[in-house]
């Protein structure tokens, strides 16, 4: 692997895992409840996509503005991946070594809301019973949840990555000819 490639999708994917770990501490020693807020999941969403793009655009930096779809989707994925390993690996050690308690109080409160925004919707008991299984079902904490939900991330960065790749691709015209 190119190694300017490499060092940046290291430094920016290390550098948004730790951002992703800030906002899991948060939740842990301050607040749980935004684990069941919206707004701060899509703000730490963007905020991934944008270390990665910045991760990119530093690759392209480095190589006087040129990069090929392929090393555009490189640092994007490997940024991502390494962030999914940072996140990933501190929510296990939390949820399921240190504190499994705390998964479960954060587990209950997830269903609580949940609960409380479907009775809005006007749902039925019967139709809510199957939703609020599902997510207790899922256990979302486990560590069988958290890789099923680090795969999905990579999966969804994946398509994200192409869709980045596609559009920030510059291929250096000296080395077309």
């Amino acid at each position: 692997m190119n190694p300017i490639i490499k060092s940046n999708a290291i430094k920016f994917g290390s550098w948004f895992g730790l951002v992703n770990l800030a906002y899991v501490l948060y939740a842990y020693l301050i607040d749980k409840t935004i684990f069941t807020a919206t707004a701060p999941g899509i703000v730490i969403f963007i905020a991934g996509i944008v270390f990665y793009i910045i991760a990119v655009g530093k690759v392209k930096q480095a190589q006087d503005g040129y990069a090929t779809f392929r090393e555009v989707f490189t640092t994007y994925i490997v940024a991502g991946v390494v962030a999914t390993l940072i996140g990933t690996g501190f929510g296990i050690l939390l949820f399921v070594v240190i504190d499994p308690e705390f998964a479960s109080e954060v587990l209950d409160l997830i269903v609580e809301v949940t609960v409380e925004r479907l009775e809005n919707a006007g749902m039925s008991d019967e139709q809510m019973t199957p939703i609020i299984d599902r997510i207790v079902g899922s256990n979302p904490f486990s560590v069988g949840g958290q890789l099923k939900s680090a795969a999905f991330g990579i999966v969804f960065n994946a398509i994200v990555g192409l869709i980045v790749a596609a559009a920030m691709k510059k291929n250096n015209p000296e080395l077309e000819a």
